[in-house]
């Protein structure tokens, strides 16, 4: 697997070890080591396990649901150059779906709308048809409309509600395992992060 931070060009190979569950679980990680961290200059952040909220809980029906994802119509390979897209993306969940795994979140291609940062060169290049490859992204549950109600909204109301498992493509829907499995399984598998 070959990784880069978020604001770096660097590309670094993993060479530890990982962890990882075959479906129906889905999932793995693969701890970054503080060397690999401070290898070079960059913007990124790890996110606090305190974020991870205990459990999907969704106070408002139409709460804003996002999440950051690289699917694989965005990501090419040329010259010796991996150029990959993220795509953020704010959604809802879906209403009378899922259970107590899962969680379903709305993905209408044909309605998606960009948000005025967007350069018009990333609105010509981003495509939106299919969903494979944001498996694996986290799911945050703003709490916009749960917190906005009170005070104003900042993004540290948001917490990690879910973990985004695959896409299926008849019900329009991208599934989510919810957010107090993804905890149990990080902490029989990594102690607490």
């Amino acid at each position: 697997m070959h990784y880069r931070f978020a604001g770096s060009d660097s590309v670094f190979e993993h060479q530890g070890p990982w962890t990882m569950d075959p479906p129906p679980r889905d999932v793995a990680f693969a701890p970054i080591e503080y060397p690999a961290w401070r290898a070079c200059q960059h913007q990124a952040a790890a996110i606090p396990y305190s974020r991870f909220a205990l459990a999907h809980q969704i106070v408002e029906p139409a709460e804003l649901l996002f999440f950051r994802g690289y699917a694989g119509e965005n990501a090419h390979h040329g010259f010796g150059v991996h150029d990959t897209s993220g795509s953020g993306y704010c959604t809802h969940e879906k209403k009378g779906t899922g259970d107590d795994h899962i969680f379903e979140l709305i993905w209408e291609p044909e309605n998606t709308q960009f948000t005025a940062s967007v350069s018009p060169e990333a609105r010509k290049a981003m495509k939106f048809t299919d969903a494979r490859g944001f498996s694996g992204s986290l799911v945050w549950n703003t709490r916009y409309l749960e917190v906005s109600r009170h005070r104003q909204w900042t993004s540290q109301d948001a917490v990690v509600t879910g973990f985004l498992r695959r896409w299926d493509q008849e019900s329009k829907t991208l599934l989510a395992w919810r957010v107090e499995h993804l905890r149990a399984w990080l902490d029989t598998n990594a102690g607490q992060p």
